[in-house]
């Protein structure tokens, strides 16, 4: 299983999301999983790769050519695509993965995760989707989409197109869930 991972780019955050991110790319290689993920050597997504690496997982950065000309993509990858551009990139990265989780992260993250789940409300894919929702990072976005729902802009029967997770253990036994349920359900 392509495990796409969505998260942050940044270099300082609180010490925790780093574990986290550390032990995430661990259990995707112990899982015999391979992470798909941004291409950069920054942030959390840095250290997801090289967890997973180390680990003797897979890992497959996708780039634009606009993030690799910064400098920033990563090296010692199983392979790194570079994309034409942002749009390219994310299509890849949908079409390789098997699933997607999002760690927390800044505008493209929230950008990537609603995306999918976009695509997935559409049919476009079925396809698990997961919020690592490590110290409560999204907790306000929940609360947002709960009044969302609330208010009638958004079904409750779109609950089911997402799983929480408050924790990396959580991960895997929801994907596993979410696999088997994607093989028979429709949403």
């Amino acid at each position: 299983m392509n495990v796409c991972v969505f998260c942050a780019s940044s270099d300082l955050l609180a010490p925790v999301f780093y574990e986290q991110a550390r032990l995430l790319g661990e259990e995707i290689a112990r899982h015999s999983c391979e992470v798909v993920y941004g291409g950069t050597n920054c942030g959390l997504m840095k250290e997801v790769a090289q967890a997973a690496l180390r680990a003797g997982g897979k890992v497959k950065g996708i780039i634009p050519a606009c993030i690799q000309e910064k400098g920033i993509a990563a090296t010692g990858l199983t392979e790194l695509v570079i994309t034409s551009d942002m749009k390219e990139r994310k299509q890849k990265m949908r079409e390789t993965a098997d699933a997607f989780l999002a760690m927390p992260g800044g505008w493209g993250t929230l950008e990537e995760i609603t995306e999918v789940i976009t695509l997935k409300q559409l049919g476009i894919h079925n396809k698990p989707v997961i919020f690592l929702n490590i110290e409560g990072f999204y907790d306000s976005f929940f609360s947002f989409i709960q009044e969302s729902t609330r208010g009638g802009f958004i079904a409750p029967v779109y609950e089911k197109l997402y799983k929480i997770a408050g924790s990396v253990p959580e991960v895997f036994p929801y994907l596993k869930e979410e696999k088997d349920l994607c093989i028979d359900s429709k949403y």
